[in-house]
């Protein structure tokens, strides 16, 4: 009877029931499923100046692969054929359209109660979609009720084992398109072992926290204290979510707490970390209010790749001479440029970027913090190792934000 069943996701309990509806009738009829995510150009159309469009519009579209993304992983673990759609237009005249496009059978939508009021002046989603389309529409009705309460918390030793899970599966997902799985399960393996987890969390710099939903670890992050000579910034070096909880706030509650803690320690200014390739981790940050500072250079699976730095926009008249490099005097009477912005956490003190020029064109080494010496080299496994005290890199990221 069913060949073709649209179902449009947006994220809302309504859609999510819809989805199980779908999944539902197109294994019934063996059917393929089209999911579509509508970019509401009447949202972002609201936004004041032509940047701010811009960033709104992006958000969406992050918003929207996430959620399709999420979708096409249910459909596909059900063994359905499944092909996904993105659409910036209204959202009733995005389904109706994709609709047609695929030639659907059916078209499943997700519908929750409104008041009369809403409904007088605008009429919801699935009451347009019925009155404009000729493909029959199957209206599902969701319970609306809260859903399951998220509490951020300090990590404990007894996490480990989830919070590597949920960076497994988070990892996989964001970094697939562009890692291999082995260069992730490796990074796992180096950064979130039984006994690396417990250091960490012995680690008077950092501060871990896990989202905890129904009494089960769906995200965590992780920052850090970083003193330089001309104060103290907090760093988020991890913030991930757990791929089938993801678009539902928790990194942004994640971002915040996160921000909070560090300002009690006193930090001049939060800033982040992200592959440059991480484009949702980009769009994340800008939405959370930081802005691209720099860019700097980090080694994954044996390979060269570029890093954003993000960081909280400086007042006014503040901080400019604080992003130079710093000339400082080496035992042999060589000169060189420490980048106090671009740092390793150190298992004593952090390391810093040492360059021969003041440009940062021509990169020397590391600093060490510790014993303030420029003595330092890489061991074989590729980390940072001074050879007058013995600090050595700690293994805590190549990247940091993978979803929202």
């Amino acid at each position: 009877m069913y060949e073709t069943i649209l179902v449009p996701v947006d994220g809302s309990a309504g859609a999510d029931e819809a989805l199980r509806h779908g999944v539902d009738l197109a294994r019934h009829y063996d059917a393929t499923v089209h999911l579509v995510y509508v970019v509401d150009i009447g949202v972002y159309g609201h936004y004041g100046g032509v940047d701010a469009i811009e960033h709104a519009e992006e958000a969406l579209e992050e918003a929207g692969e996430e959620l399709l993304d999420a979708a096409r992983d249910t459909v596909t673990e059900a063994g359905l054929p499944v092909e996904v759609h993105l659409t910036r237009t209204t959202p009733h005249e995005g389904i109706t359209d994709t609709a047609r496009q695929v030639d659907a059978d059916l078209i499943v939508v997700g519908t929750e109660r409104r008041s009369a009021e809403y409904r007088h002046m605008l009429g919801s989603v699935s009451e347009r979609v019925i009155r404009t389309t000729r493909v029959p529409v199957h209206l599902v009705k969701a319970d609306t009720g809260p859903g399951p309460e998220v509490e951020i918390r300090a990590a404990v030793p007894e996490d480990a084992r989830t919070v590597r899970d949920v960076a497994s599966r988070s990892m996989q997902r964001s970094y697939g398109s562009f890692l291999e799985a082995s260069t992730i399960d490796a990074a796992v393996d180096d950064w979130f072992g039984r006994e690396r987890f417990e250091d960490l969390l012995g680690d008077p710099t950092a501060i871990v926290l896990v989202a905890e939903a129904d009494g089960t670890v769906v995200g965590f992050s992780q920052g850090h204290v970083v003193e330089t000579p001309s104060g103290s910034t907090g760093t988020v070096h991890w913030l991930h979510v757990s791929p089938n909880h993801r678009s539902r706030g928790i990194g942004k509650q994640l971002f915040e707490h996160t921000s909070v803690a560090l300002g009690e320690r006193d930090v001049d200014r939060i800033r982040g970390l992200v592959l440059a390739a991480n484009e949702r981790g980009a769009a994340f940050y800008r939405a959370m209010g930081l802005e691209e500072v720099g860019r700097q250079e980090v080694e994954l699976g044996g390979e060269s790749r570029a890093e954003l730095v993000f960081a909280e926009p400086e007042t006014p008249g503040a901080g400019a001479d604080e992003r130079q490099p710093v000339a400082t005097t080496t035992e042999e009477g060589e000169t060189l440029y420490v980048d106090y912005d671009e740092s390793e956490i150190g298992s004593q003190a952090p390391f810093f970027a040492a360059y021969r020029t003041a440009d940062r064109e021509t990169r020397y080494g590391w600093f060490c913090s510790n014993c303030e010496s420029f003595d330092t080299a890489m061991d074989p496994m590729g980390r940072i190792v001074c050879n007058q005290c013995g600090n050595r890199h700690k293994a805590t990221r190549w990247d940091a934000v993978a979803t929202e």
